[in-house]
């Protein structure tokens, strides 16, 4: 017992080694002390403590120059400096997410949707990349009502509702597929979770009417499976289903 209040004590106070008392917590590894920025237990050399802002994850600007994990990103004319939303940024008519510029963005149609996704007239972006062609008329696409969810998006344009899944490539890629959700009512559209979504006549699973279901009594289990006065519905493959 003694020997574990001693590592604590040590922890704290190596933990504290070079901040004063009144050390300024910014956010992501950012803080102020002492009359200097620091990310992390590193010295921002020449980062200004009174202009410096959090404006993204891990996304710092002061009067001079924009920082991204603690690196200086390189080419910016801070005077050009245009915050868009979290994450999303303009300067000299170029785009960034992040530390990214995306490249391509249509400026004058850009607008941001949630700290992750944007989109102009020609994309939707995830990050600073485009989510691919499957949208009809980016430029009226907006998510619906809790249609984000891990790798699974639900939003609609003026033309369709959508079903959007992201796909692993490997441990490091994914893809997103789109696909139009068929014969739904758009504007009574709700999103019940990843899986189900429902109009105002049919149940959808993945993108797709679940036939045979009853919907006045359909329901979403806790688990997330669905449940009518009939059957209980257990996901297998994509494809597949078994009810008991």
């Amino acid at each position: 017992m003694k020997k574990n209040i001693l590592k604590g004590l040590v922890f704290l106070v190596l933990a504290n080694v070079g901040f004063g008392d009144d050390i300024q917590i910014l956010g992501d590894y950012y803080s102020i002390d002492r009359g200097k920025v620091y990310y992390g237990n590193e010295i921002l050399e020449g980062a200004n403590p009174k202009t410096v802002e959090l404006i993204g994850f891990s996304l710092l600007k002061d009067d001079k120059n924009v920082y991204y994990m603690g690196e200086k990103i390189k080419d910016i004319k801070i005077k050009n400096f245009e915050k868009l939303g979290k994450n999303y940024w303009k300067n000299d008519n170029k785009i960034y997410y992040r530390d990214k510029k995306i490249e391509n963005a249509d400026i004058m149609s850009f607008k941001v949707l949630n700290e992750d996704f944007a989109k102009d007239k020609y994309n939707v972006y995830d990050g600073n990349e485009s989510i691919g062609r499957g949208i009809k008329d980016p430029k009226t696409f907006e998510f619906l009502p809790n249609g984000i969810i891990y790798g699974t998006l639900y939003g609609k344009d003026k033309y369709n509702v959508y079903y959007i899944e992201n796909k692993m490539i490997n441990c490091f890629d994914t893809y997103y597929s789109i696909y139009e959700v068929k014969g739904i009512n758009k504007d009574k559209v709700e999103v019940l979770n990843d899986w189900f979504i429902k109009d105002d006549k049919n149940i959808y699973f993945k993108g797709k009417i679940l036939e045979g279901v009853d919907y006045n009594t359909f329901e979403v289990l806790p688990n997330g499976e669905g449940k009518d006065k009939n059957r209980s519905y257990e996901y297998l493959t994509k494809d597949e289903w078994k009810w008991f």
